[in-house]
């Protein structure tokens, strides 16, 4: 009795192991998925930071993975990995180079907005080249169809403006059983 006993401790301990193990079990290659957009936005900037409207992403993460994979696979991991605004046109000719500082920011529904990506003294007409922050995982706000970004921007004085973007984007994802 006290055998079965100790044979059927050491099947459960070793079942819950292999578990575990299908449960970090992830596809060596990580896939990028761009997300490319063009908007127009209302253009403010000022001495302190001012928020942009947020920007749909329209990313369906679930159908990105069932077109490139077959089974069901789940997202382990995502990270950004690049970020960059360009001007295409504005309305009052004010173009990028009046922003110094710009904060890129994620949100999803159910989850706390976060800083992903920073732009610091910058100096371009045309374009707002970001720095991601490879260590901020965005896992559960890209599992939202909602998911949508916005800026925070500053420069060293106050302009507003209309004016019609585009963003290059790319976020890498690890997907696993």
């Amino acid at each position: 009795m006290t055998s079965a006993l100790i044979v059927g401790i050491s099947t459960i301990n070793s079942c819950s192991k292999v578990d575990d193990i299908i449960d970090n079990i992830t596809i060596p290659v990580p896939f990028d998925i761009p997300v490319n957009i063009e908007t127009e936005i209302p253009f403010a900037v000022a001495t302190e930071y001012v928020k942009s409207p947020s920007i749909p992403l329209g990313l369906d993460l679930d159908k990105e993975i069932k077109e490139r994979f077959e089974g069901n696979l789940t997202v382990k991991s995502a990270k950004l990995t690049s970020f960059s605004i360009s001007q295409v046109s504005s309305v009052g000719g004010i173009n990028l180079k009046a922003v110094s500082d710009a904060e890129l920011w994620i949100s999803a529904p159910g989850q706390e907005d976060k800083v992903i990506a920073t732009v610091t003294n910058n100096t371009s007409e045309t374009a707002l080249s970001f720095t991601p922050d490879t260590t901020v995982e965005l896992m559960n706000y890209l599992k939202s169809t909602q998911a949508a970004i916005y800026i925070k921007v500053k420069g060293p004085e106050n302009k507003v403006d209309q004016m019609k973007i585009r963003i290059n984007s790319s976020f890498k994802i690890q997907v696993g059983l």
